[in-house]
Order: C-alpha cells, then structure tokens, then sequence
C-alpha cells in the first residue's frame, strides 16, 4: 500500500513553476486543442503538422495530459450571460438562470489539456534515503530568487518559441497543481471536484497543501481473504476526509500497437476512443523523450552491425533463427532509410498511461473491458500490470521522477508516427460565449454549445446562418429558438411565415409588441415610395416593380418608369405613393409624342392595382420595423418553385400571381434590410425559410448578400432555413454564411448535398450519410414518432468551420418552450417538439 504524500514531488509552486523533492523545475501550460472532428483530410494534416513541430522540439520528460473532469456550470452561466445588460434584458435573465439549471442537470464534462515541460533544476538532487529523512522537502522555497524565476521562464519560452503558437500554450494558475492532485486522488468518485475552466490569480504554494491519501494496490482492504492477496489490475485510492467515497481506478498502458503501422487519418488517433464512456471518468497521460536523426543513425548502424555478427555466427545453423534475423534486417533496413530521407525527423520513445476511475470496482472494471474491447478492434493490445499500477499512476503527475515501469511500457517510433496521434485535439463546436442552444454529441461529454449570435456582430464576425433538413426535421423550431433567444437579448426580428396554420404568429402573439402583416389581406403598406427615405425610395420601387411587370429598365415603358422614380422625377410630378405613380403614367399617356410608353406602363400597372392593396392602398399605414417581433404572413401568395426561378423559359412563363407573391416576397427582405443594416444601436435578424424565395431571385440575393457581408458592421444577421443546399444556398447564402446546420435528411441526394454544404467529405467519411439518414432524430416504432430524447439532433458547422455533431435544446422557460413547440390547429396546440431531453443524455 502506497501513501500519496510519498508519490507527490512537489516542494514549492510559483505560478506556473514546480519545484520537485528532487531538484527538477516544471513549468505547465494549458493547451488550446486543434479543432478535428468531421474535418476533411487535409485540415487534418494541418494539425499532424503542429503536433509534429510539438513533438521535434519538446525536452525529454515532457508530459501530455488530456485530465477530463466535470464542466464548472458557473463559467457556463457566466458565458452565457456575457456583454448582456441583464437589467435591460429581463427576459434572458429569466433563461439564463433556467438553462443554468438544465445543464447542471444534464451534469456535462470536458477534457483540460495540458503540457508539462522540465525548464532547469535547483538546489542539490538528494537521494531516496535523505529525502526520507528531510520528510521530502529538498528544495527552501524561500532561496528561490528573482532572476532564477527569470532564467527557467525564459527557458520555458524558448521551448515554446520553437513548438509555435499552434497550441496558444498558457501559463497554468499555482492552483491547478493542489486541483490535479485532488482529482487524481478523488477520479470518477462523488467527491470529484468540479474543473477550473477559467485561469485566475497566479499564486504560490507549499507542498503542505497536497492532502494525503492511501493508494491500496489490489483493493487489499476489500478482500476477506488473508493469507492470500488479490492480484486485481485496480486500486482503491482513501482519503481521510473522504473515506466514506473512495475512488476505484484502473491504470492501462498499450502493451503493442498495429504491426503493419497506423493509417492516419482514421487509424492512428488512438486517444479519441475514450471519449463517451458513462459512470467513469477516464484521464490520458503520455511521457515522451526525443533523440535527434544523427544519433539515431549510429544506432541503427550498431545495431546491423550486431545482426551481422549474430548471422555469421548462425550461417550453419539449420532453424529458424536465420529467417529472423533476415527480417529484423530487413525492417532495420527500412527504419534507417526513414530517417535519411527525412532529415528533420527524430526518434520518439513515449510511455501511455489511461486511467479509468469510478466510484465502484465493478463499474471501473467494467468500463477497462469496454475500453479493451474498443482498442481490441484497432489491434492495439492495453494491458493492466499487476504490480506496476501505483508506479504508471504516478507518471501523470507533473515533475514525478522516472520509474522502471516507465520505460518498461515504453514504445520507439519516428515523430512523424507520433504525430498521427494528434492527442492534443477537440470535437468542441459553436463559440466561447452566448446562449446555450444545445450539447455536442460527437466529444461524448455533452458540453453546452454556445453560439454567440449578438456577440459575434460586436467582435466583428458573421452572425448569419442557415439550416436544411427534411420537413418535420426541426429547422422551423431551430428558427423560432434563435428568434426569441435575440428577442430576449434586446435585440429584434421579422419573419416570414409560410405556414398555413400561422405558427409564428402564433409564436409571436407571446411577445409584447409584435406586429403581424397579412399580405393578402394586410393592415399596414408596404409601398416603397411610403416606406423608404426619400433618397433611396424610387430605387426600391423600381426594384419591385420592373420584375413585377416583366419589364427590361432599358425597354419603353421599362424606360419611362425609370425616368419617372428619379429624385428629379418624383419631384417634378409630386409622387409620393405608387398609386400615384399610376395616376401619373394614366395621365402622361396622352401626351402627344410620349403616350406610347405610359399607355403600357399604365396598362401593365392597371392589372395589378386592384390586385395588391398591400402596395397602392394610400389609406394604410406604411409598415414599422422598430417593433421588437415582426412576422409577415404570406401563406395566401402564389410562389414560384426553385426550378421555376432558375430555368430562363420557365421563368419568362411565370403568371402574374407568382410574380406578385415574389415581388412582395422581396419587398420584405428589402425593407428589412433597410431597417436592420443602419446604426440604430439594435440587433435585426431577418428569418427567412423556403431559402430559395430569397437566393435564387436577383433582388433577394443581393439581400442576402448584403446581411452576409454588412450584418456584422450594423449589428444584423440573416438566418434561413430549406431543404435542399446544393440548389437553394447559393452566392452568398453558401460562400458568406459561416454558421450551418443540418437536421435530418433521409433522402440520399438531399442527405449528401447537405453534408457537402456543412463541410463533410463522404469520400473520407462515407459512413456519415448513413448517420444523417438514420441516425439523425430517427423516426421509430408505432407511428415512426420521434422519440422525445432524440429530437434536435443535428449537424453543425461553426464560425471557425469545425464540424460536429450536437443536439438542439430549445428554450429553457417553460413559456418560451411552449410557445414555440406548439402550433395552432383546429383542436388545440399540436405538441411538435420536446420541451428538452429526458435527465441526462
């Protein structure tokens, strides 16, 4: 039985800086993992290449860690609250404090990566022996002076100097040290402690605030037997203060990788296995040490010659031994040649510890078999030694001296090999601050995804996006989220609302001051001319009202409409209304020389006078778009298809009813556009679904464009939703939108043009259009219903175009999910959605 005081080395802290028993200086970063996931290859690459300059210029004895614990859901509440003055914003204070208390529920973990490095050494090395009798303490933290501290960071900044700035390395608070120690001694047990996601005040400390704790190989105690010990791969780690919850932990090291080596991508990272596994808390730690090409190729040169010798000394031998010894050549042949040809490699010997803990022996137990049986099908052997676990328990302390058992479970590969492993990498999604819309399913640790939409507009980034899936997927709900979630925050929005039972009016009748138009039978205008400032009025008319009439600008009456909705023109002839403009056209048809053009202008608008009162009623208000909901209603009008819109003959065929439901259509977009893209100190989102109504005509497209372009300049965004990507999202829609989504999508072209659009590549990853087509929200059982814990699964692409997997929570308060997981219909609310996921993922 092993005491932890005497596994701990450490006699001082300052800051980042650790002052072993024995006279080593550590000094420990936090590590930014790369984003990987479902990136394609050659981002992959990318970050092979980072972790191959990490591994050619790390010092031997440098440790990686990967320590997974529980989330602080107070830095989640934090981040969600973030630049948002919650006494102006009442509503969102009400759901922040409601998601707060559903993720706390939801109990989420995360993987804190670090990297410890040696820097220098201090005082004189003791022995075992004196150390015993000093009671460890080799190192006066008092005699530590100024320019020392100096020296070893300016030493710890030329390592990193040399790594790059790949990892964005930061300097651990003193705290973490007293932190790591406490999760080692408490892994997987109820007294776990909580992850210090933030950094705070850099501190110093003493070895006396590293509790003590007794590391029984074998579980010993809980073992009736006496005469005989038990032999179990477990240990079972007591704290004084803690006894009544003592942690059961397992330590696995690889005992062989793949003979015939690793395929990278997809073969090699080894470490991302461990993610997703329940009741456990699993930690990685990997102890390396480098030796240059040039000492390497001595070696190798030794080490034929000795296989030279042995050969000679077996030419007569008839057995095996000669076939052997010809293969050992013969891959010594190919590993010599490795590093000839690559001149900046370097030889890796690194040491992989994975310790699984829980507070259960059968639970820990059982998880190490899954563990084995998941490397099992990768043909990587783990093994338990008995004997031995306390010493590899030990490695993944910072500054722990080297042990037998270290190099005993040590494995040689070149660093190019080694990089293949990428340990230092994330499937984290969305940003580092905002509402929580959902958790990430592809890490296994249900983090809360956080998609900062107001407060990328203030950093200057995009905040547009857009959603595909199949009907009944879920893109009107993620729509409705995303609005009351920038209502909430102060912000305001317009939607266009297509359904026939009227779902967003009946989601926006929950919002004080919303506004709802009805274009077929409206209460408010929306003439341009009325609408707009006087300096860009005409244009906006001319706009609409050229498509409308099928007219060319450069045509007759194309021509006269043009010249009538100058600034000049609209001064000359006092129009102020587009009914106006009628009056007009009627009355200079019969001017002598000129009649011609504004007799068609005249006919061509008579036709649609009547037609349209949303437009020439003078008797209605001009719309108002400072309302804080505005949801346009436009289930009456006749629209074209998308293939109506992109085929030229079709297009030129279009009746009038669709152009006038396209025209107006459009007109919304401009006027939001014009509302929303001006400094007025508020956030606008215009949410627009059937996308192709807006991307596939000359006008919406330019609206679309200008949200995805300007948006982040005046506070706005754009967010559209439709089914098919590769025929709707185009322009600006598929180049300028940064933030996607993919719900589900069982039809295979549409599966596949979905994943293309979010980033996936199915030539690396074909497996994945069978996730999205049933593995998404699938439909089951009787009624092929959607069970209530698998809703709002999606896919996702964030800002920083990481690709992943997550599942859409919708709004934490009760009311705010009711209204929009309900729609209208002739015998009550209709529920269309889970309020949230059934207790814990």
């Amino acid at each position: 039985m092993g005491l932890g005081y005497d596994l701990q080395p450490t006699a001082a802290i300052r800051g980042n800086l650790q002052f072993t028993t024995l006279g080593l200086v550590t000094a420990t970063y936090f590590i930014s993992p790369l984003g990987y996931g479902l990136r394609k290859s050659s981002d992959k690459f990318d970050v092979k290449l980072a972790h191959h300059a990490l591994i050619n210029n790390l010092p031997d004895g440098s440790l990686l860690l990967g320590i997974q614990a529980q989330l602080n859901t107070r830095d989640v509440l934090s981040k969600m609250v973030e630049g948002v003055d919650l006494d102006e914003c009442e509503d969102y204070a009400v759901e922040s404090v409601a998601a707060y208390e559903r993720i706390r529920a939801i109990r989420p973990r995360t993987r804190i990566h670090m990297l410890s490095i040696p820097v220098g050494t201090v005082g004189t090395p003791m022995s075992a022996l004196t150390r015993m009798w000093s009671s460890g303490a080799s190192v006066d933290p008092s005699s530590i002076s100024r320019a020392d501290m100096d020296s070893y960071d300016s030493t710890a900044a030329d390592i990193l100097s040399r790594i790059g700035d790949d990892f964005d390395p930061v300097p651990v608070p003193g705290a973490l040290f007293q932190w790591l120690w406490e999760h080692y001694l408490a892994r997987g047990a109820l007294s776990e402690p909580v992850a210090p996601t933030r950094i705070g005040a850099l501190e110093d400390a003493t070895a006396a605030v590293f509790r003590s704790a007794a590391l029984d190989e074998g579980a010993q105690a809980d073992s009736g037997r006496r005469v005989r010990p038990s032999f179990s791969p477990v240990i079972k780690v007591v704290q004084p203060d803690e006894a009544a919850w003592p942690s059961y932990q397992t330590i696995l090291t690889p005992l062989s990788f793949p003979y015939g080596g690793m395929s990278f991508p997809g073969g090699s990272e080894f470490l991302n296995l461990l993610e997703g596994l329940d009741d456990v808390t699993v930690d990685w730690g990997i102890r390396v040490s480098t030796r240059p090409a040039d000492q390497v190729l001595k070696s190798n040169e030794l080490n034929l010659r000795r296989l030279g010798e042995q050969m000679d000394q077996r030419d007569q031998e008839v057995s095996f031994a000669q076939n052997t010894l010809m293969a050992k050549a013969q891959l010594l042949s190919e590993y010599n040649n490795h590093f000839e040809v690559n001149g900046g490699e370097s030889e890796v010997s690194f040491t992989t510890v994975i310790a699984v803990g829980s507070g259960s022996r059968d639970t820990t137990l059982n998880a190490v078999n899954l563990i084995k049986r998941r490397y099992k099908r990768f043909q990587v052997d783990l093994t338990a030694p008995v004997g031995a676990q306390v010493d590899l328990w030990s490695m993944m302390i910072p500054g722990s001296p080297a042990r037998r058992a270290y190099d005993d479970f040590a494995h040689i590969v070149p660093s190019d090999m080694w990089a293949g492993f990428v340990p230092f990498t994330t499937n984290q999604i969305g940003d580092d601050s905002g509402p929580v819309i959902g958790v990430n399913l592809l890490s296994g640790n249900f983090e809360p995804i956080h998609f900062g939409i107001m407060e990328a507009a203030l950093h200057d980034l995009s905040a547009s996006f857009a959603v595909t899936g199949e009907l009944g997927s879920g893109k009107s709900y993620f729509l409705k989220l995303m609005a009351v979630l920038v209502h909430d925050m102060g912000g305001q929005f317009l939607a266009l609302d297509r359904s026939q039972v009227g779902e967003w009016e009946h989601f926006a009748s929950t919002i004080d001051d919303a506004v709802i138009v009805d274009l077929t039978n409206p209460t408010v205008s929306l003439d341009p001319l009325r609408l707009f400032d006087s300096s860009v009025a005409g244009e906006r008319a001319l706009d609409s009202i050229l498509p409308l009439l099928d007219l060319s600008p450069t045509s007759g009456a194309g021509a006269a409409v043009s010249s009538l909705l100058t600034p000049k023109g609209i001064i000359e002839h006092g129009i102020h209304s587009l009914l106006d403009l009628f009056k007009v056209a009627r009355r200079l048809r019969d001017d002598p020389g000129i009649g011609d053009e504004y007799a068609d202008l005249a006919a061509r608008l008579g036709t649609i006078v009547d037609r349209v009162p949303v437009l020439f009623d003078p008797d209605l208000p001009p719309l108002r778009l400072d309302a804080a909901a505005t949801v346009v209603r436009s289930h009456k009008l006749a629209l074209p298809t998308a293939e109506e819109l992109t085929t030229p003959h079709l297009y030129n065929r279009l009746p009038l009813t669709k152009r006038l439901g396209t025209a107006l259509y459009e007109l919304v977009g401009v006027a939001a556009r014009e509302a929303f893209l001006s400094d007025n100190g508020r956030f606008g989102l215009l949410v627009g679904d059937e996308a192709h109504h807006f991307t596939q005509t000359q006008v919406g497209a330019a609206v679309t464009s200008d949200f995805s372009r300007d948006g982040r300049k005046h506070l706005a965004a754009i967010g559209l939703a439709s089914h098919d990507p590769a025929t709707d999202f185009q322009g600006a829609a598929h180049n300028l939108i940064p933030n996607r989504f993919v719900f589900r999508q069982r039809d295979e072209t549409l599966a596949r043009n979905s994943l293309e659009w979010v980033g996936v590549d199915l030539a690396e990853t074909p497996f994945m259009l069978q996730v999205l087509r049933e593995e998404t929200s699938p439909p089951v059982g009787q009624g092929r219903q959607v069970p209530e814990e698998r809703r709002g699964e999606m896919f996702m692409r964030d800002a920083l175009n990481r690709i992943g997997r997550g599942k859409v929570l919708g709004p934490a308060r009760p009311d705010r999910a009711a209204a929009i997981t309900s729609t209208p219909t002739a015998s009550g609310p209709k529920q269309m959605f889970a309020l949230e996921r059934q207790a814990t993922p």
